[in-house]
């Protein structure tokens, strides 16, 4: 690919990306995402079969240029840059070859998803569909679920996928690196009981009011850190991700604020507003 152009090649991924985490592209997905003519899209279309026959094939009855199996990645990804793309809107996921200018280090990621599972959840959930899944769990160990995912979460500290679990008949997360297979499944949509509009605690917004940790000297060094007003920070967020941001940056939710160590720099103000919660055991002094 190297006498391409680099709109060319930067169109040839994002068909390479869409095939593999849709499962399907369109011309209209070419023409809307690089204000190109409809001619075009198809000469870029025509262009990535010549490149990676066996990665793509045309539906005639959907019209859809679709993903077959045995599909290889023309181009390599990153997983956890793909993962935000996916989560910001969808990129093409590339690792960048071009330096920055201002240099930049970010925590390092423990653990990353496997890419292929990654991109079959993200056509199920695109799709609407249920995909079978073994899965290992630190209570239970191995076993078989079928899932249908409505969402990806990113927890801070490790990635998870959302949905309904018909084993359990319950909304349940899932994480990424402990799924050791996934496929597809081949049936109709899924019932309204089992899609996110469903999913209560997805749905139910909670307020927190978070406020510099009593026990910390300096509380007013804290309020800047975190941009808080009247020394508040106020944040809306969905009751099923609660726990795990009170987690990720260590918010005292106990009733008096009992929790000791530096690492305690905020505490809960509105220990109320946590009631039906879900995932509550996350929730550093909760339970206390």
């Amino acid at each position: 690919m190297e006498h391409l152009t680099r709109n060319q090649r930067e169109r040839l991924a994002h068909i390479d990306f869409t095939l593999l985490f849709k499962g399907e592209i369109t011309r209209a997905d070419l023409t809307g995402r690089f204000d190109i003519a409809a001619v075009q899209a198809t000469k870029d279309l025509a262009l990535y079969r010549s490149l990676a026959p066996d990665n793509i094939c045309y539906d005639r009855r959907s019209k859809l240029h679709t993903r077959p199996e045995g599909f290889t990645p023309l181009f390599d990804y990153d997983v956890i840059r793909t993962l935000t793309s996916l989560s910001q809107g969808f990129g093409d996921g590339l690792t960048s070859s071009v330096p920055s200018a201002i240099p930049c280090e970010v925590p390092f990621r423990l653990n990353q998803p496997d890419l292929l599972t990654v991109a079959c959840l993200s056509e199920a959930i695109y799709k609407g569909r249920a995909v079978e899944l073994e899965y290992c769990s630190l209570s239970s160990g191995q076993s078989q679920r079928q899932l249908v995912p409505h969402s990806l979460v990113d927890t801070g500290l490790r990635w998870h996928v959302r949905g309904y679990d018909r084993k359990s008949a319950s909304f349940r997360d899932f994480v990424l690196t402990r799924i050791t297979s996934v496929r597809l499944c081949q049936e109709q949509a899924p019932t309204a009981e089992e899609q996110a509009l469903a999913d209560r605690q997805w749905q139910r917004y909670v307020e927190l009011e978070l406020i510099p940790h009593p026990q910390q000297a300096h509380g007013d060094a804290i309020a800047l850190d975190y941009a808080m007003h009247n020394d508040v920070l106020r944040l809306e967020v969905r009751a099923a991700l609660a726990g795990y941001l009170l987690r990720l940056w260590n918010v005292d939710c106990s009733p008096d604020h009992r929790l000791h160590g530096a690492e305690y720099q905020l505490a809960l103000a509105n220990h109320a507003t946590l009631y039906g919660v879900d995932n509550l055991g996350l929730a550093p002094g909760y339970l206390l």
